[in-house]
């Protein structure tokens, strides 16, 4: 069976690396798989090093749609944006439409706000079965618009939603019949302690003797860099052999955010001990070059690839009490903070600084939860199972609209 995967970006994200590693695993013999990307980046060149195929279909960049107007995340619409999007969808509508016509694929699965719309409408004018991979908070800004109309279109498009997260399954409570909720996987065999995380120290100069608290995920306000930061400054006053390692890119209109990030840095005179990695490759060495992670965000991240990488890297965890995070550990797996609570942030990770039981307590318990219930073989099972149950339904009922067509001779 022919499954074509729509992308919403050829950046790596998140969202990106779930389609990565469960094609990489995917059972080929089931499935011929087809990734569909706006334009060339660093997930259709991930694929094609994997033997995946790609379809470069040039779709218009789509802009955000909101200006933010604050540090801490406020916005307000974007009307221009709100018009581009819509001629960049109804030209991805039309170039989909052209590779869908040709290649004829069993099965389509979306990935993102925009792909969802416009791989959602293709599939449903081929007759071809479609199901969203929701992982995203719908955005409840603006008197709930976003949410109410992807509410009123998830009725009409997809055959199946899948979503990672019970916050957004709650979002679409009007057509819970058909959703399921899986969580994302991590390769438990490629994430896992006792990596040597030396040679990524020595690139970003830091010493092998120091203690490092890391932080992974893209520079926007809700990842909450700037939270971590200002703890790091408090605890950076006492001990001077610690250093701070954020990795991720910006993404959209966040580019002002990193700059902030940098700036704040800079006066708090700790450019020698903070360091900005940008987007890495090689994430198993990054967990391994540090001893404590930090997870800082404030709202909606749902199974979020960061934080299942750093507990199956055996990592001593700290992050922000949401419930995104509540879903995948509990009280025994890492240390809980309040959000956006920066003292008590940076007591948290000191005490993990200080209190070697405790970091070896945590680091191993969150090493076995992400074996027993979150290794990327359970997620691919579950993935393929709701898939196949897709297609099976689908073509079951076309079996049966043929049958109940045809005229007695």
């Amino acid at each position: 069976m022919k499954i074509a995967f729509v992308e919403s970006s050829a950046d790596m994200g998140g969202v990106q690396f779930t389609t990565l590693y469960f094609l990489q695993h995917l059972n080929s013999r089931e499935w011929d798989a087809v990734v569909i990307c706006p334009k060339e980046g660093d997930l259709s060149e991930a694929c094609r090093r994997s033997n995946i195929e790609v379809n470069i279909l040039g779709f218009p960049h789509m802009r955000s749609v909101s200006f933010r107007i604050s540090r801490n995340g406020t916005s307000v619409p974007n009307i221009l944006a709100w018009v581009w999007n819509l001629w960049a969808t109804l030209v991805a509508s039309h170039r989909l439409a052209l590779f869908v016509k040709k290649a004829k694929p069993d099965l389509v699965v979306t990935k993102g706000i925009f792909p969802h719309l416009y791989g959602g409408f293709v599939a449903r004018c081929f007759n071809i079965p479609c199901v969203w991979h929701v992982q995203d908070f719908i955005s409840e800004r603006f008197l709930k618009i976003y949410q109410r109309i992807f509410t009123q279109l998830a009725r009409w498009l997809p055959n199946h939603i899948i979503v990672d997260g019970a916050s957004i399954l709650r979002q679409l409570a009007t057509v819970q019949d058909r959703v399921t909720v899986i969580h994302n996987g991590i390769d438990t065999g490629v994430f896992r302690p006792n990596i040597d995380g030396q040679a990524f120290r020595r690139e970003m100069s830091i010493p092998f003797d120091a203690t490092v608290i890391g932080s992974v995920g893209r520079m926007t306000p809700w990842k909450g860099q700037h939270y971590l930061l200002e703890a790091f400054a408090r605890i950076a006053a006492k001990d001077p052999n610690v250093y701070l390692l954020f990795v991720g890119s910006p993404v959209f209109d966040n580019d002002s955010f990193q700059r902030y990030l940098l700036d704040r840095t800079s006066k708090l005179g700790l450019n020698h001990i903070v360091k900005f990695a940008g987007y890495r490759h090689d994430i198993p060495s990054v967990m391994a070059s540090m001893n404590v992670f930090a997870f800082t965000s404030t709202e909606k991240d749902t199974s979020p690839l960061a934080l299942l990488s750093a507990m199956s890297s055996a990592l001593p965890i700290v992050a922000f009490d949401i419930e995104g995070v509540r879903e995948l550990m509990t009280d025994q797996e890492f240390l809980a903070v309040p959000v956006k609570r920066i003292d008590a942030l940076a007591e948290s990770l000191t005490r993990l600084l200080t209190d070697r039981t405790l970091c070896s307590r945590l680091s191993r318990s969150a090493r076995d939860r992400a074996v027993e219930e979150f290794s990327l073989r359970q997620h691919i099972f579950r993935m393929e199972k709701v898939l196949l149950s897709v297609v099976r339904k689908a073509r079951s009922e076309s079996t049966t609209v043929v049958e109940s067509c045809d005229i007695p001779a």
